[in-house]
Parts: structure tokens; C-alpha cells; sequence
């Protein structure tokens, strides 16, 4: 069995993933392993954040949305924008949550859909072992979609640990 040397931890902020996160953080300080923490953004939450106050889309093909008091804002914007309060809020939890492992997390956004972007950032950083929640924030969508720690386990290139 090879060791375990980096150990990736994806989180959408839920309760599921910070539990997931004290058990990563015990398995980091037990093996000495790095840390990368992953969280997905899909366009779905991009769209729910691109909605005026009257409810309808205050959006245009050209890519730009209007907002109430800051004008114009481009996609890339409001991306950045959510990646900020990502940054702030969900990974700042997860990161407290995985405790003192020793070394600073890696701590990664990206865009798409979860389980291929978990996948793909696992082929490519050499990771080791993926520690995920059970269930995210979404249960409505687990119910109808299979949940994005079982297409994980299924499409992963290492070992994978659902946590509940």
C-alpha cells in the first residue's frame, strides 16, 4: 500500500463537509500529509446570484449583470465576487474545522461540476486520498442526481473516505 502524502478535501461549507474536515485534519496529523482544500462553484450559483430584487434575470448575452448600486458587473466579476465570500466564509469554517495540522491547507477554488472537478484535481496534483462528506448542502438534489461522494468514490484515481 502506498502512503499517503497529500490528502484532498472537497467542502461546499455543509455540516457534512466539516466533519469530514476534523477527520481529514486528524488523518493529516497522523500521516504528515499536505492538505488541499476544494471547493466547486457551479454556474447554477452563479445564476442564483445574478437575479434583481424584482425577480427577474438582470443579465444580457453580452455577459454583463446590473447591479443595484455598483453598475455594470461583468461574469467574471460576479465570480470573483463569490469566490471572495468563499474564500471568507465556507473555506475559513473548513479550515478551522480540519484544526493544527502542522502546515498551511492549500486552499483552492475552481468552476464546474463537482465530482469532475474533484476527479480532475486529483488525477492531476497526486493526491493520495480524498476525504469527503456523506451529503452536502444540497439534499433535494442528492435525492434526484446520486450525491457527489458516491460519483467521487466511483470516478476517483485513489482511495476515497466518505465521512458522515
Amino acid at each position: 500500500m502506498a502512503s499517503v502524502d497529500h490528502v484532498l478535501l472537497p467542502t461546499d461549507g455543509s455540516e457534512g463537509a466539516l466533519h469530514a474536515a476534523a477527520f481529514a485534519g486528524e488523518l493529516a496529523r497522523a500521516l504528515r500529509a499536505k492538505v488541499s482544500v476544494l471547493h466547486i462553484l457551479s454556474d447554477d450559483y452563479l445564476m442564483t446570484h445574478s437575479w434583481g430584487s424584482d425577480g427577474l434575470l438582470i443579465g444580457s448575452p453580452s455577459g454583463y449583470v446590473l447591479g443595484e448600486a455598483e453598475g455594470m458587473k461583468s461574469i467574471e466579476e460576479i465570480r470573483s465576487s463569490l469566490e471572495e465570500q468563499v474564500r471568507g466564509e465556507e473555506l475559513a469554517n473548513t479550515v478551522a474545522a480540519l484544526g493544527d495540522i502542522g502546515q498551511e491547507p492549500n486552499l483552492v477554488t475552481a468552476w464546474g461540476h463537482a465530482a469532475e472537478e474533484i476527479t480532475r484535481f486529483a488525477k492531476d496534483n497526486d493526491v493520495g486520498l480524498i476525504v469527503i462528506g456523506s451529503y452536502g448542502k444540497s439534499k433535494l438534489k442528492r435525492a434526484f442526481l446520486g450525491s457527489v461522494s458516491q460519483a467521487v468514490a466511483n470516478q476517483a484515481p485513489c482511495p476515497v473516505t466518505i465521512v458522515k
